[in-house]
C-alpha cells in the first residue's frame, strides 16, 4: 500500500472529495464575506445555509438549496406575523410550537424535497421569534437578515455545485435497474427449467433493489421537480418486485409452451443486461407476456408491468415524456409515513413550546441560544429514522465546532481590528470544516460542527470577547445537543417496532382488497404495497431481523393480494352456484381479519377449498384457492411481523 493510499484510508478523503471540501469551504467564505459587506445582521448564517445545502449531488444540492429558500422566507414570515400579531407573548409561543409541529409532521407526508421546505419553514420560525421575545422592535430585523443570509448563501452554494459537480449518472442508474429486472428474468426462466430454489440469492437480489431504489432521489433530485426518468426506474423497480414474487410460485415443469416461455425469458433477460443503447428487451418482452399469459397470469402481469418499463425507458431516453406509457399502478407511490408524522409532530411542537418558555420565563438575555438549540437538533433527529444513532455523532461534532470557535474568540479576536483581518482569520477555520464535511469519515459529525462553529464564534468586532460570554455560550449549544443525544439515547426508535407497523399496514391493505365490493379497485394498491415493502427490508435490515432469505419470502404477500383479485373476480361469474358463492365470501370474509386472526383465515380457506374440490367446482377456481393457501403459507413471517406485541 502506497502512502497516497494510506493517507486516503487516514483521512477519508480522495481528491475529489478534497476538490469539493475546498470549494465548499470557499463559497462559505464567501458568502460570509459578502453578507458582512453588505451589512446584513447575523452573516454567519449566510456560510450556515451553505454548509447545510452543500452536497456531492448536484440536483440534490440545487433541489435542497430552492427548498430552503422557500423554507425560510415562509418561516421568517410565520415568525414576523405571530409575534406582531399583538397576541399575548404565551400565545405567540404556543401558536409557535403549534407551527412547529405542523411543519414538522408535513414534512414526512409530502416528497422529501418539499419535506424539507416544510422543516426549514418551522426552524426558521423558531430562529427569528425566540430572540425576539424580550424585545418585539428585533423581530423584523432578524426575519429580514434571516432571509438576506439564506439567499445569499444558497446562491453562493448553487454557484459552486453549478460550476464544479458533475451530472448526476441517471443513465447509469437506468441500466443499473434494468440489470437487475434482467437478473430476475434469468432467475424465473431457470425456475422453469427445474432448477433448484435458492432463498438466499432471491434475498440477496431483493436487497439490491431495496439499495438502487434508495439511491433514486438524490440521483433525480432538481430545484423543482424531480426528473420523468424517476418515474421510469420506479416502474423497473415496481415491475421487478412483482416477478420476484411470481418466482415464489414457479415450479418446474416439462412441455413445449414452457420451454418457449423460458427461452423467451432467457433472451429478454439478455436483453435487459445489455445498456439501452445497444438494443431494447421490448420485442422479447411481448413475446414472454404472450407466452405466459395462458400458463401463469401473475406472470403474465408482471411481465406487462416490466413491458410498461422498458417501453417508457425508450421513450426517456428519446427526450420524451414516460409518463402517457405508465399505468397508475405501474411505478411506485411517494412515500406518506404517518406514523413518523406524528413522531416529527410531537417532538418539535413539545420542545419548541419548552424553549419558548425558558425564554420568555429568564432573565439571561442569550437565553434563545440553547433554546434554538433544542428546537434545532430536536427538528432535525426527530426527521431521521434511527435519531439514536446519528446524534452521538452530532454531539461529537458540536462538541468540536464550539470548542474551536470559543478559541477563534478568546485568542484570535482580541487581535482583529477589521473585517478583512477577520475574513483571513476564518479562512482556516472554514478550509478545515469543508475537508472534514467532504471525508467519508467525518461528514457527519462535521456538518453540526461547521454550523455550531458559526453560530459560537461570533465573528463580528462588536462580538464580546469575554472569557464567561464565550464560555457560557459554548456550554448552552453543547449542553443542548447533549440533552437531545441523551433523550435518544434513553428513548431510541425501534427499526424492528417500525417494521412491524408497517407489516401491519401491508396487511391491511390486504384486507381492503378483500373489502372492497362493488366498484374497481384501487390501481394504486401496486405502488402502495410496493413502497411499503421496500421500507419493510430496509428496516429489517437495520434491525437484524430475519435472514436474507426469509426476507425474500414477505414477497408472497404480493401473489396473496393478486389471488384474492381472482377470487373477487370468480364472484362475478354467473356460472357460480349460491353455495360457491357463499363459500368464497366466507374466505374473503375471513382474510379481511387476517392480521388478527391469521389462524382462522388459513383454515377457513383449506376448509373452503376442500368443499369445493369435492363438490365438482371448476378446476380454475380451485386452483386460484390453492394459490391464496400457498401465498398465505409463504408470508406467514409477514404475518407473524405483524402480530400484537412486536
Amino acid at each position: 500500500m502506497d502512502s497516497a493510499t494510506r493517507l486516503q484510508r487516514l483521512t477519508g478523503l480522495d481528491r475529489q472529495g478534497v476538490y469539493f471540501g475546498s470549494a465548499t469551504a470557499l463559497a462559505a467564505w464567501a458568502s460570509f464575506a459578502i453578507a458582512s459587506l453588505l451589512h446584513v445582521q447575523n452573516a454567519f448564517w449566510a456560510p450556515m445555509a451553505v454548509w447545510i445545502v452543500a452536497q456531492t449531488s448536484r440536483g440534490m444540492l440545487l433541489e435542497r438549496g430552492v427548498h430552503r429558500l422557500a423554507g425560510t422566507l415562509v418561516g421568517a414570515m410565520a415568525g414576523f406575523l405571530l409575534l406582531t400579531s399583538g397576541l399575548p407573548t404565551l400565545a405567540a409561543i404556543l401558536l409557535l410550537a403549534l407551527w412547529t409541529a405542523l411543519c414538522g409532521a408535513t414534512s414526512q407526508l409530502i416528497r422529501a424535497s418539499l419535506g424539507y421546505a416544510a422543516m426549514m419553514a418551522g426552524l426558521t420560525a423558531s430562529v427569528v421569534l425566540l430572540p425576539s421575545l424580550g424585545d418585539a422592535g428585533r423581530v423584523f430585523t432578524l426575519a429580514l437578515s434571516r432571509v438576506e443570509s439564506t439567499l445569499i448563501g444558497v446562491l453562493c452554494v448553487m454557484l459552486m455545485g453549478w460550476l464544479i459537480l458533475p451530472r448526476p449518472p441517471r443513465q447509469q442508474l437506468l441500466e443499473r435497474v434494468r440489470q437487475l429486472a434482467g437478473e430476475a428474468l434469468a432467475r424465473l426462466a431457470a425456475r422453469l427449467g427445474a432448477s433448484a430454489p435458492s432463498s438466499r440469492e432471491d434475498g440477496e437480489l431483493l436487497m439490491a433493489l431495496v439499495e438502487v431504489e434508495q439511491q433514486l432521489a438524490p440521483v433525480y433530485a432538481g430545484p423543482f421537480k424531480p426528473s420523468r426518468g424517476v418515474r421510469v426506474d420506479n416502474a423497473f423497480v415496481a415491475a421487478t418486485l412483482g416477478l420476484m414474487a411470481a418466482l415464489r410460485t414457479m415450479a418446474g415443469a416439462d412441455g413445449p409452451e414452457r420451454r418457449a416461455l423460458q427461452e423467451a425469458l432467457m433472451q429478454a433477460a439478455t436483453a435487459l443486461r445489455k445498456p439501452l443503447a445497444r438494443g431494447s428487451a421490448r420485442d422479447a418482452l411481448e413475446q414472454a407476456s404472450a407466452l405466459a399469459r395462458p400458463l401463469d397470469r401473475g406472470l403474465a402481469a408482471a411481465l406487462d408491468k416490466l413491458l410498461m418499463a422498458e417501453r417508457a425507458a425508450l421513450a426517456w431516453r428519446q427526450g420524451e415524456d414516460p409518463g402517457p406509457l405508465l399505468a397508475r399502478g405501474a411505478t411506485l407511490v411517494t412515500r406518506r409515513d404517518a406514523r413518523s408524522a406524528l413522531i416529527a409532530a410531537a417532538g418539535s411542537g413539545l420542545v419548541t413550546l419548552a424553549g419558548g418558555l425558558f425564554v420568555f420565563y429568564s432573565d439571561w438575555s442569550n437565553a434563545w441560544m440553547p433554546a434554538m438549540g433544542l428546537c434545532t437538533f430536536t427538528t432535525v433527529l426527530s426527521s431521521l429514522d434511527l435519531p439514536q444513532k446519528v446524534a452521538p455523532k452530532m454531539a461529537q461534532g458540536v462538541a468540536v465546532g464550539v470548542t474551536l470557535a470559543a478559541l477563534f474568540r478568546l485568542v484570535l479576536m482580541p487581535h482583529a481590528g477589521s473585517l478583512g483581518e477577520i475574513l483571513v482569520m476564518l479562512a482556516p477555520f472554514m478550509l478545515l470544516g469543508g475537508l472534514a464535511r467532504a471525508s467519508t469519515r467525518t461528514a457527519i459529525p462535521a456538518l453540526d460542527g461547521n454550523m455550531c462553529f458559526m453560530l459560537a464564534s461570533q465573528p463580528f468586532l462588536s462580538a464580546s470577547i469575554a472569557v464567561p460570554d464565550v464560555l457560557v455560550d459554548s456550554a448552552a449549544l453543547l449542553a443542548s445537543i447533549l440533552l437531545v443525544a441523551l433523550a435518544y439515547r434513553l428513548l431510541p426508535r425501534d427499526p424492528g417496532r417500525r417494521a412491524a407497523h408497517l407489516a401491519r399496514l401491508i396487511l391491511r391493505d390486504v384486507e381492503r382488497l378483500c373489502g372492497q365490493r362493488g366498484g374497481g379497485l384501487d390501481r394504486r394498491w401496486h405502488g402502495r404495497m410496493f413502497r411499503r415493502l421496500l421500507r419493510l427490508m430496509l428496516h429489517l435490515g437495520r434491525a437484524d431481523r430475519m435472514g436474507i432469505g426469509e426476507r425474500a419470502g414477505l414477497l408472497g404477500v404480493l401473489n396473496l393480494a393478486h389471488a384474492i383479485i381472482a377470487l373477487r373476480e370468480e364472484l362475478v361469474d354467473p356460472r357460480l352456484t349460491a353455495q360457491q358463492r357463499q363459500e368464497l365470501e366466507g374466505v374473503l370474509e375471513a382474510l379481511r381479519r387476517l392480521a388478527g386472526a391469521p389462524e382462522g383465515a388459513r383454515g377457513r380457506l383449506m376448509a373452503s377449498r376442500e368443499r369445493l374440490a369435492s363438490g365438482g367446482a371448476d378446476a380454475a377456481l380451485v386452483g386460484t384457492l390453492d394459490q391464496a393457501r400457498e401465498a398465505l403459507e409463504d408470508c406467514a413471517g409477514l404475518v407473524g411481523l405483524a402480530a400484537p406485541g412486536r
